[in-house]
């Protein structure tokens, strides 16, 4: 869609223009007024401001820094995704010469891109296109002053990257970079973060980072939606397409970013309909595309505490780490599974300096030319193993099993058995890290047990994952590894569940990598995701229900 354009086609398409028929259509929803030069009509940070169609005037959109991020002839409009994701504006928009404007209310123009298939069409790539360029020109919303390899600074790196929030990064060890750090008035120790060129916020968590930006969730106990989903890989994302796209009112999310586990995977190969693969980042963010135009609502992060029925009945609770609580009539569970650690000593230490559990294009730059290891045996092992061969001098693939083929897809071991610069050790483990500020060096064992100690410029940790259902416990039923369990392995007195994907608690359902039994695939989440929204509405019309929300 968007990962193979360069620079001249991104380019064309943010300023693909509407048709007479839009501009039309856009009149109806919206209003025009006269300008005169200079005057503004949004500055950053508004949190409600309008899209903007230039009917005779000229404007000017401004960054935070002043710098002219572009000009608007008339014919042409202002706007990307954040409109669309209620995030406050990042820009300034203000006329240079008089003449009259269209001003458009966000939410008109996310309604329409539900509803009217053109404005869809050509709204969705245009601010589309324009955050990707945001993004390559490293403008717009976040600068990122800190150390490469600070733990939190490769957080913050992370969160920004998945979310494709456009940024910069400063280092403070470069010469050449302290002068804008001082003249962002963000000189000190420690992790910086200056949001819109204004407010700087020192050492701050990626959910302070996340309300400067305005992602704030917009939805509370006082305004319930028939559909929650807790987690947005894969099978939540399909479930949020699904279900917004028949009606249901969705809300969707995440406690790290959108795509899930899914989305720091380097490559895709075996996914229906993309035969030279794609990367979960950008399969994710399609979805997301997605899910927006139906009018799911979006945010990151979020993360659930807990899961409870309402007072109010037919419905249920769900708290957030912030303590603000989400009320809905059905409720998906596809939170996923978390990376699985070594389990060795110093692994905390090294987190984020050296020590990864994700294999993309953020983390291979901090390894580029070195020799690193992968260890794992499963396909997200082998897709990390030959993506970071294009960018390491070596690879060495640490697997406990006796054969890669017992764990790993075939196409994926005989590429790994060719690349040249990648050597399979199976029978053989990590039992030691050690280093200064940065991981230097691992100690394996073989099937021997013969230890070799090897110098490495990054650990790659991809050895499996265990479900994220802490926040589930004592409220529906788990088997004995902590997935959630569904249809009749939740409740085998019940002759006739709902479907595979009903849990103990009616009205509750859970898909993708934390159901029991699930198939941990891409393309199974995706397909279970799809397919549970038909056991959502069987619940919504269900007489028992209709009538508890009568009630209320």
């Amino acid at each position: 869609m968007f990962e193979d354009l360069n620079y001249d086609e991104l380019r064309r398409r943010a300023n693909a223009q509407l048709s007479a028929q839009a501009v039309a259509t856009l009149e109806a929803r919206g209003a025009r007024r006269s300008v005169a030069p200079g005057e503004p009509l949004y500055s950053v940070e508004d949190r409600h401001y309008p899209f903007v169609y230039a009917v005779s005037a000229r404007l000017e959109l401004k960054d935070p820094d002043g710098m002219v991020l572009g000009v608007l002839d008339p014919g042409q409009y202002s706007g990307e995704l954040g409109l669309l994701f209620g995030q406050t504006a990042f820009a300034t928009c203000s006329a240079l010469t008089a003449g009259e404007v269209l001003l458009v209310p966000a939410a008109q123009i996310a309604e329409l891109v539900q509803v009217d298939p053109e404005m869809s069409d050509v709204l969705l790539s245009a601010f589309a296109a324009r955050r990707l360029l945001l993004m390559q020109r490293q403008q717009g919303m976040l600068t990122l002053i800190g150390e490469d390899g600070a733990p939190g600074l490769l957080r913050l790196l992370e969160f920004a990257e998945r979310n494709r929030i456009p940024y910069r990064w400063l280092d403070p060890a470069v010469s050449a970079q302290k002068e804008q750090i001082r003249g962002a008035a963000a000189e000190g120790s420690g992790v910086r973060v200056v949001v819109r060129g204004r407010n700087v916020l020192k050492e701050p968590s990626v959910a302070e980072v996340a309300r400067a930006l305005g992602l704030e969730l917009a939805a509370s106990r006082d305004d319930p939606v028939d559909l929650i989903i807790a987690g947005a890989g894969p099978a939540g994302l399909s479930a949020a397409v699904y279900g917004a796209s028949e009606g249901l009112r969705t809300i969707l999310f995440d406690d790290v970013a959108i795509g899930g586990q899914s989305a720091s995977s380097s490559r895709i190969e075996n996914f229906l309909g993309f035969p030279t693969g794609i990367s979960g980042a950008n399969l994710a963010f399609r979805a997301e595309l997605q899910a927006i135009k139906f009018g799911a609502k979006v945010a990151v992060p979020r993360r659930a505490v807990a899961l409870k029925p309402s007072t109010l009945p037919g419905f249920y609770e769900i708290t957030l780490d912030d303590g603000s609580v989400l009320l809905g009539r059905s409720v998906i569970i596809a939170t996923g599974a978390r990376y699985r650690k070594l389990g060795v000593p110093e692994e905390e230490r090294f987190q984020g300096a050296g020590l990864y559990y994700a294999a993309t294009e953020l983390e291979a730059r901090a390894c580029k030319g070195e020799e690193i290891a992968v260890v794992g045996g499963g396909n997200s092992a082998g897709q990390a193993a030959m993506f970071l061969a294009t960018r390491a001098c070596d690879v060495r693939l640490v697997h406990r099993g006796r054969d890669l083929a017992d764990s790993m897809s075939q196409y994926l071991v005989e590429r790994l058995r060719r690349a040249a610069n990648v050597h399979i050790e199976t029978r053989s483990q990590i039992v030691e890290l050690a280093g200064d500020e940065r991981l230097r060096t691992i100690k394996i064992r073989d099937g021997d047990g013969a230890v070799v100690v090897r110098s490495v410029g990054g650990l790659f940790v991809m050895i499996g994952a265990d479900p994220r259902t802490a926040w589930l416990k004592d409220t529906v039923r788990l088997d004995d590894r902590g997935f959630v369990l569904t249809g009749h392995g939740c409740d085998p007195d019940a002759p006739t569940p709902y479907n595979l994907f009903q849990t103990s608690l009616p009205g509750v359902f859970a898909v993708g990598d934390v159901r029991s039994g699930s198939v941990k695939r891409v393309a199974s989440a995706v397909g279970e995701g799809s397919v549970v929204v038909q056991a959502v509405h069987a619940r919504l019309a269900s007489p028992r229900e209709a009538n508890a929300v009568r009630s209320t």
